[in-house]
């Protein structure tokens, strides 16, 4: 894509998945930064179908938040230099990648494979790597992808795709849904800082404003 003169470089967006046993398998730089991204953003429940006119006003935690967003891949520009994956696999090897953060690896399961056969009694589900969402230096978060939807154009003679669009759905994981331990609870808090600092220059911003147009009446 081109850009005009002297505009400043935007950044890509990614989602990094935090897995010490393939660390560079599981990155997803976006090829084209998605035009919109929607965030729902709702109050965490109490749990109860009743509460009192007391806790009318209580935080029951950090509010629950879902991104959807929509993930552009295309092999056009590699098929022009003659890049021979692209014209082998086309953008399957994309694909695999944002697919790969809902797989287990399979070292994993071949793991818990080898312990069921050796009769072991209790085994715990394989356990995802944690995903990290970058959008810009200011939100990076740590999320549970929820769901992709895959949409896949343009074939190539080995029916690999050339072209697909990938439909991303997303929960942000809070310091509730975290162990104090893990690496996501500290980026949450650092998130939910950095939300706060904003906050506060937008009310800042807003009040100036504010007297300024009173002062201007």
């Amino acid at each position: 894509m081109s850009s005009f003169p002297g505009s400043p470089r935007t950044l890509r967006g990614a989602i990094i998945a935090v897995d010490p046993l393939g660390p560079l398998s599981r990155v997803v730089v976006f090829q084209y930064n998605p035009d919109q991204v929607q965030r729902t953003i709702a109050p965490r429940s109490g749990g109860e179908s009743g509460q009192r006119a007391a806790d009318a006003h209580r935080a029951w935690g950090a509010p629950t938040e879902t991104i959807t967003m929509t993930v552009d891949v295309d092999a056009a520009d590699q098929l022009e230099t003659g890049d021979p994956v692209a014209a082998t696999v086309g953008v399957l090897p994309q694909l695999s990648v944002l697919e790969m953060l809902l797989h287990p690896g399979s070292v994993r399961v071949i793991a818990n494979s080898v312990l069921l056969a050796a009769g072991t009694i209790e085994i715990l589900p394989v356990e995802l790597p944690m995903a990290v969402l970058v959008w810009g230096p200011a939100r990076v978060v740590p999320v549970r992808i929820t769901q992709l939807g895959v949409t896949e154009q343009a074939f190539n003679p080995a029916l690999s795709p050339i072209r697909a669009t990938v439909d991303v759905s997303a929960q942000v994981l809070t310091y509730d849904d975290l162990s104090l331990t893990d690496v996501g609870y500290g980026l949450y808090l650092a998130h939910l800082v950095a939300k706060e600092v904003l906050a506060v220059v937008g009310a800042v911003s807003g009040a100036v404003d504010a007297v300024t147009d009173l002062a201007g009446a």
